[in-house]
């Protein structure tokens, strides 16, 4: 009589995040599964506070998030730990000759208060073509509340949807500006787009790194309370040297980098 085979017990769990965040944990997870075939993951993308909304609707087990929403007076403190450092990358045509603004002066271009290229000393391209993403989206929360600080948006602004879609924008326009997160712009990224510097300071894997770039933010993992069992093995695989090292190759900044 032949031996019963014991069907493998399958462990899922929900992990959303938000645009920032989503593409290296749909690569952690996948990576996760391949070692640990038992245990598989439920994966969406979202924007920040519908990320943090899910795990108190009960939707989610984890969520990825590029920056931490404040809470509702009627709802409990969430876990959170780091899990890798990203930036958000101001961007424009490669043809446009402009290097570095400074942070009132981003404000301003994105606040409408200038809105022609000349007005920071470009001549010949005109006006400014501005893109912005999504309220809700990850980098726009970071950017505002970075360089914008109360300002509001200026009424030229484009919504971009996503940050492919703001990437083409730049490639595509020599009079865009967008900004989208640091660690989708690659050596090989087709089409390029060129990535200005922030008070003379360039969004480079070293400045995120040490902070010396005003943009720079952390990237976190939360959840209601601290994970145990599998998914709690899980987190510790990615804050590991495994999990970090696909950090890195993702073009994100890993913890063991930041000073």
């Amino acid at each position: 009589m032949e031996t019963p085979k014991v069907t493998p017990v399958i462990t899922t769990f929900r992990v959303i995040a938000d645009g920032p965040t989503a593409p290296l944990l749909k690569a952690l997870t996948a990576a996760y599964t391949d070692l640990h075939p038992t245990t598989a993951f439920n994966m969406q993308s979202a924007n920040n506070q519908a990320s943090v909304d899910a795990l108190y609707a009960g939707q989610a087990d984890l969520a990825g998030v590029s920056l931490l929403p404040p809470a509702a007076p009627d709802q409990s403190s969430l876990w959170v730990t780091d899990l890798a450092i990203d930036g958000v990358a101001v961007i424009v045509n490669p043809a446009n000759p402009i290097d570095t603004l400074s942070l009132p002066e981003v404000r301003d271009l994105f606040a409408g208060v200038r809105t022609r290229w000349s007005d920071f000393g470009v001549v010949g391209l005109g006006d400014i073509d501005v893109g912005v993403r999504e309220e809700g989206d990850g980098a726009r929360d970071t950017f505002d509340d970075r360089v914008m600080d109360g300002a509001k948006l200026g009424l030229n602004c484009i919504v971009l949807p996503s940050a492919e879609v703001a990437m083409n924008f730049a490639a595509y326009q020599t009079t865009a500006v967008a900004y989208v997160s640091r660690a989708r712009i690659t050596d090989t990224v087709a089409p390029p787009v060129k990535m200005i510097g922030v008070d003379g300071v360039l969004p480079t894997r070293a400045n995120i790194a040490s902070g010396a770039y005003r943009l720079s933010h952390t990237l976190n993992l939360v959840a209601l309370s601290e994970p145990q069992g599998e998914l709690r093995q899980f987190v510790a695989w990615m804050l590991g040297k495994d999990g970090q090292a696909i950090v890195g190759q993702l073009n994100y900044v890993e913890l063991t980098q930041a000073k």
